[in-house]
């Protein structure tokens, strides 16, 4: 038989599972239902201009990030919290960059410039291939030829001055390091392997020995997840208001209503 315990999120079962965490979780799920469509609607009304590299960005940016959003709504009605907290990071990313932009329409050009330390450091680890044996396709720049691209790149980070750009520096600018330094730090422990982050799959009993292995969906934090998620495609449909000049109609103001009473419900229940 297809089941949870056989086949896990593959299983047929699963199906029922989404019900009931919907059933569980409706009013945050609803609502999450309800921004992904407003987040659409806006996307139609975005009018980017062909040589404009900041509409481009931007644009590039919000499609990105609705792809993240509702990755993690999938993602979170099957249960695998995991899963949406690797999504929630790329989110939170999107985020930074988008705030930022808004906050410094100038380092558009410095994202751009930045391409150039990625390729290199794509180029080095090809040679690296090269040189361990591995096999690659066919059509691959030979050993010569990367290095002479490599040569290449290297002349035009330091003629242009090019330096690194990181996701704390995006953050900064945006205003969200407290974000960074507290939400975003912590999902990194989920996407990268971590000691203490495994200990969740392990139900130990009151003298700390390991009972069992957990596995398969989970409810616990759904609605953290959920929260966390609209927060941060809100505050990116804030500084795309404001980028493309455009006014939100009622549904908007529906949505935050909405919105800061379940945050307030959530948060009274976690404190108290």
């Amino acid at each position: 038989m297809n089941t949870i315990e056989t086949d896990g999120y593959l299983s047929n079962q699963i199906t029922c599972w989404i019900n009931k965490n919907w059933n569980q979780n409706s009013k945050w799920f609803n609502l999450c239902k309800e921004i992904n469509r407003f987040s659409h609607t806006t996307m139609f009304k975005m009018i980017v201009h062909n040589k404009c590299k900041l509409e481009l960005m931007v644009a590039l940016l919000y499609i990105r990030s609705m792809s993240n959003f509702q990755g993690v709504i999938i993602m979170a009605e099957r249960g695998m919290v995991n899963e949406a907290k690797t999504l929630l990071r790329c989110l939170m990313e999107c985020e930074f960059t988008v705030v930022a932009i808004n906050k410094d329409k100038t380092i558009v050009d410095r994202l751009i410039l930045d391409d150039q330390i990625q390729q290199l450091e794509k180029l080095k680890a090809i040679k690296r291939n090269i040189e361990n044996g591995v096999p690659l396709p066919k059509d691959t720049f030979s050993i010569d030829e990367i290095e002479t691209l490599i040569r290449d790149v290297k002349s035009e980070i330091k003629k242009s001055n090019i330096k690194k750009f990181t996701i704390r520096d995006l953050a900064e600018i945006a205003g969200l390091i407290k974000n960074y330094d507290s939400a975003y730090k912590a999902l990194s422990s989920t996407i990268h392997v971590n000691v203490r982050d495994l200990e969740q799959y392990l139900k130990l009993n009151e003298k700390g020995e390991i009972k069992k292995l957990l596995s398969g969906p989970d409810a616990k934090e759904i609605d953290m997840i959920l929260l966390t998620a609209s927060t941060i495609i809100l505050t990116i449909l804030e500084s795309i208001s404001n980028i493309f000049s455009l006014s939100y109609d009622k549904t908007w103001d529906r949505i935050l209503k909405e919105f800061n009473k379940l945050s307030s419900i959530y948060r009274e229940r976690i404190l108290s």
